[in-house]
């Protein structure tokens, strides 16, 4: 049963499956913090784990302060 690696929750069966060149992947996104993270397989061994602490591995999110930040730089 694959744990989260930001906040240690179990999950129970991944959202998402596919083959990616050698690998097997399956991609999870974590219901108590939100965060989304991929298993990377090899021959059903699990080879490594990609993960984003922010909250997914998707969109990024644009808060008010990126914006603040962003219109300084113009």
């Amino acid at each position: 049963m694959p744990k989260c690696p930001n906040c240690t929750a179990h999950m129970k069966e991944p959202d998402k499956e596919w083959d990616f060149g050698r690998f097997r992947v399956k991609m999870y996104k974590c219901t108590k913090c939100g965060n989304q993270f991929r298993e990377y397989f090899m021959e059903n061994t699990l080879k490594f784990v990609l993960s984003a602490h922010n909250g997914g591995l998707g969109k990024i999110r644009v808060t008010k302060e990126t914006m603040d930040r962003h219109k300084t730089y113009q």
